[in-house]
């Protein structure tokens, strides 16, 4: 259910870019691999916008001047490591109509549409512009910084998987989250992680919401119509602060509408990291995750989610782990069931043979 961050790699890149006032937007990415970390600063300004369809399968149009940036000695870069240089010089160096933006020059793909899996942006990133990530199928995961304080349209549009954003920064702090949330009605796992470290500080699960426009009259008059307490949950925010009161407070609505599984990930998520919890919100998601324990149960061994079996374990009775153990033994899943006996045995909960001296 839950990843960290260690998995960002900065790899060899070729990013085109152009000057956004003092920083500097990335208009497309070249590279290895589709899990990207794009580098804090472009010949010392800071990265600050990722531009319109930057990411994307379709071509962004790019303006008659614009630069390379390189990371690292490839494509023979004959500038050294991070060097720059106007697009102008190497008018071969790319064939700027190739449908796929394939590179012409050296081995890097263009990192876009389903060649993309997860991305982590500089934390000096303030505005994404239009269809920024447009039909990034394969996106995952997306690492942010807590600045982000402008989002263009169809910013997230058909990123059928992606289903963890990681936010570099303190839940009690004011960030973009609650902008992007609106730019996003799926399933979304969100994990506070300050910045520079890898520990999650505190995380949230909003589940997704459908709405749809009703015709009520002939006269072609419409109601809006939204189903999913996914879209509550997403206004739970002041002065870009998370409001935990106000998101406990959705539960009990959730509860009629979500289905199991959201459940279990709602209740996991703020029981796990009780940040803002009061005592009331806290025995009714732990009502709701006792009487679910058996789906939870099953997540965690389909996911092979460690973190979430052993949170599980203290809500287990002797019969309990021994289902957990055998679910984890028909999975295959042999650290599962090793880690579920060590719990059990520790707990106590091995049936335990006592003799006495009267009995010889």
């Amino acid at each position: 259910m839950i990843n960290t961050t260690e998995e960002f790699t900065y790899q060899k890149l070729d990013i085109l870019w152009e000057p956004a006032g003092d920083g500097a937007r990335i208009l497309r990415v070249y590279g290895e691999h589709p899990v990207v970390a794009l580098p804090e600063t472009i010949e010392g300004r800071p990265v600050t916008e990722i531009g319109a369809y930057c990411f994307s399968r379709s071509e962004p149009h790019l303006p008659e001047q614009y630069f390379h940036f390189y990371t690292g000695e490839q494509l023979g870069n004959p500038f050294g490591q991070n060097a720059t240089q106007p697009n102008a010089e190497h008018p071969a160096l790319y064939e700027a109509d190739a449908p796929t933006g394939s590179a012409a020059y050296g081995h890097l793909s263009c990192l876009s549409g389903s060649l993309v899996e997860a991305i982590r942006l500089p934390a000096s990133v303030t505005t994404l512009h239009n269809a920024a990530f447009y039909n990034c199928r394969k996106l995952h995961t997306l690492s942010v910084g807590p600045g982000i304080r402008s989002i263009g349209s169809d910013e997230f549009m058909n990123c059928t998987s992606l289903s963890q954003l990681i936010l570099r920064g303190q839940d009690t702090e004011s960030t973009g989250l609650s902008l992007l949330l609106e730019r996003f009605e799926e399933n979304l796992l969100v994990l506070f992680t300050p910045e520079g470290e890898d520990s999650i500080s505190a995380a949230l699960f909003f589940p997704e919401y459908y709405e749809w426009l009703d015709e009520i009259s002939p006269a072609h008059l419409f109601s809006r119509s939204i189903h999913g307490e996914g879209f509550r949950m997403r206004k739970c925010f002041e002065n870009g602060r998370v409001n935990y009161e106000k998101y406990d407070q959705c539960f009990e609505n959730a509860l009629k509408l979500e289905s199991d599984e959201s459940l279990c990930q709602i209740t996991f998520t703020r029981l796990h990291w009780p940040n803002g919890l009061k005592e009331k919100a806290r025995a009714l998601y732990e009502d709701a995750l006792k009487a679910r324990l058996h789906t939870a149960v099953s997540m965690a061994v389909r996911d092979k989610d460690l973190q979430l079996l052993l949170f599980l374990c203290r809500y287990f009775t002797g019969e309990d782990y021994s289902q957990a153990i055998s679910a984890c033994v028909a999975a295959d899943w042999g650290e599962g069931s090793a880690r579920l006996m060590e719990e059990k045995h520790q707990n106590g909960s091995f049936a335990r043979k006592s003799f006495s001296f009267d009995d010889f």
